[in-house]
């Protein structure tokens, strides 16, 4: 990626946030100039169109997401401990709004996946099935782990008006409830899928 001006810069962070808050087909280019602080003429000099700041944006942000999916891709750290790092830096991705903003796109336009590297397998699913051929796991379905790992890690965001009310949280009390959450995903999914008299390394 080549590097950019802190005018571009603003102009991007200001999109993203306008973006993620009402995707493509509600985010307006006047919105954007608005939140950069800047004329609209200034925008359009730098990014022609809506539709090339959102694929520039679209484009970061999977990008950023793929740093995240690349923690399976190293074999080097104790499983565990790796699992808790991706749900610690997966809960954080998930809470800037850009993985909800990544699926609601992809969803109104399937075609911005047409023209991207696909691979074989994910590598979550490589990478625990050697885990399993080792014999550290039990012989679990892993695409449900791999399903109740993302809902697991999503649901509470997704629903947390509700769960505020029901737990009788303000949102500072949530906010801090969430800190600890991903560790306790982490817990029960060990706990759900390793063989409890067998060694926790790769």
């Amino acid at each position: 990626m080549s590097s950019v001006t802190d005018s571009e810069q603003k102009i991007l962070d200001a999109a993203k946030k306008i973006f993620e808050a009402s995707g493509y087909n509600g985010a307006r280019m006047q919105q954007i100039a608005d939140e950069a602080g800047i004329s609209k003429a200034s925008l359009h000099y730098y990014f022609r169109s809506k539709e090339n700041l959102f694929e520039r944006i679209f484009s970061e942000t999977m990008e950023e997401f793929m740093k995240v999916l690349s923690t399976w891709e190293d074999d080097t750290e104790d499983w565990e401990l790796k699992l808790r790092v991706f749900l610690v830096e997966f809960f954080k991705f998930l809470r800037t709004n850009s993985l909800l903003f990544i699926l609601r796109e992809i969803n109104r336009n399937p075609d911005l996946l047409a023209n991207r590297p696909k691979k074989k397998k994910v590598g979550f699913m490589n990478y625990f099935e050697r885990l399993q051929e080792k014999g550290i796991l039990k012989q679990v379905d892993l695409q449900l782990v791999y399903v109740f790992m993302h809902s697991l890690c999503s649901y509470p965001l997704i629903n947390q008006i509700i769960f505020k009310r029901t737990l009788k949280m303000d949102q500072a009390a949530f906010d801090a409830f969430l800190e600890h959450y991903p560790q306790h995903v982490a817990d029960f999914l060990i706990l759900s899928i390793k063989h409890s008299n067998k060694k926790t390394k790769i």
